[in-house]
């Protein structure tokens, strides 16, 4: 086998993971592509937890407004609808 010895410098031509800091500290490899798929499913739960709580809120207000009990539990059904909707819409479709 071809060990290089330890009192030589890495092979400049040897592509190596840009190493990238912890949460926990310390550093990890980076991995290609990782960000954008994090960044996707972020945006996704953010839109499924938008929808239904802001229509739910103002759901919530209008019963309180109007004295009913029956528009936040629409609300709520209505905002994720359109949340899936939206989720469709920009990441659905190719």
């Amino acid at each position: 086998m071809s060990e290089q010895p330890r009192d030589e410098a890495p092979d400049p031509s040897v592509e190596r993971p840009t190493p990238v800091p912890s949460p926990y500290g310390g550093s990890e490899a980076d991995v290609p592509g990782m960000a954008r798929q994090t960044d996707l499913g972020n945006a996704v739960i953010a839109y499924l937890l938008a929808g239904p709580l802001t229509f739910g809120g103002l759901g919530f207000l209008l019963d309180r407004l109007l004295d009913t009990w029956f528009v936040m539990p629409v609300g709520v059904v209505v905002g994720m609808v359109l949340s899936l909707y939206v989720i469709w819409l920009r990441y659905g479709r190719s």
